[in-house]
């Protein structure tokens, strides 16, 4: 099973899980919001900062940037490119992934179309 964690109030999130949902071809991904009860059955009560997307994949977790490029990894094809950028050192990388962080409730909130690659 590989679950994309996200935050489901933020416009900029949703608009990348429309993107992963649309460029998934192959319905590797399943989607499910970071405070939600898909979250809590694998996690528990682990806190987690809604700033910080979460992938679960291989009975494994990565976050932030380390995410995105197993993402890019999964969704193959010219994704798969994308994971060149494992050779920038992580902290520049999660510098990077911060500071858009940061300011992504600044992008206007947008609601996806629901389906079962969604869960709760």
């Amino acid at each position: 099973m590989t679950i994309v964690f996200y935050d489901g109030d933020c416009g900029l999130c949703q608009r990348s899980i429309e993107f992963l949902y649309k460029a998934d071809k192959k319905k590797k991904l399943l989607f499910a919001p970071l405070n939600g009860t898909t979250y809590k059955q694998i996690y528990g009560a682990e806190p987690t900062p809604l700033t910080t997307v979460k992938l679960y994949y291989d009975k494994k977790t990565f976050e932030k940037s380390l995410a995105l490029l197993k993402i890019c990894l999964i969704l193959g094809g010219f994704y798969k490119i994308l994971y060149f950028f494992i050779i920038v050192p992580a902290f520049i990388r999660d510098f990077i992934y911060d500071q858009i962080a940061l300011k992504r409730k600044a992008f206007s909130c947008m609601l996806l179309t629901r389906d079962e690659r969604f869960l709760n």
